[in-house]
């Protein structure tokens, strides 16, 4: 259910937000993968987005302590999970300056996941690192993307 629930939100966000339509019109950095590759990127990034939240949600909490993180981690992922969302309205319709500062708040959010969830399901935070590296390269996408259309 996770993993539907991840897939579906993401792929209608990127059908509403008009990513579907590629990089057209956008001056983009030489090392800018193909349009078609970024679809198949993001479908496996959700697909590991939606078990790490099910690894999260399914867990049994043996004390406050441990509740409190999984709680922590739960918010954190949905937090990271919108400005995700976010992210493509704001590149492809309002600002790509505005679309780096969700992209590093982003990064800064699955870092924090990724540091609660090793508290109580390393395998939870495992499975978001490809998505941060994701990120990573996405700033630096975005960025390049402002100075070259600057």
């Amino acid at each position: 259910m996770c993993v539907a629930l991840t897939l579906g939100i993401g792929t209608l966000c990127g059908y509403l937000s008009g990513a579907t339509k590629g990089y057209a019109g956008i001056n983009m950095p030489d090392f800018a993968l193909p349009d078609w590759s970024y679809s198949m990127i993001w479908t496996a990034l959700y697909i590991l987005m939606g078990i790490s939240l099910y690894l999260l949600i399914t867990l049994q909490p043996l004390s406050v302590q441990e509740q409190n993180l999984k709680t922590a981690a739960i918010v954190m992922w949905a937090l990271q999970f919108a400005f995700d969302l976010l992210w493509p309205f704001v590149f492809f319709n309002i600002d790509f300056t505005a679309a780096f500062v969700i992209n590093t708040v982003m990064a800064a959010l699955v870092t924090s996941i990724v540091t609660i969830g090793f508290f109580i399901r390393p395998l939870s935070s495992v499975l978001l690192l490809p998505y941060w590296g994701w990120l990573l390269f996405s700033c630096y996408q975005t960025l390049m993307v402002i100075v070259l259309n600057a």
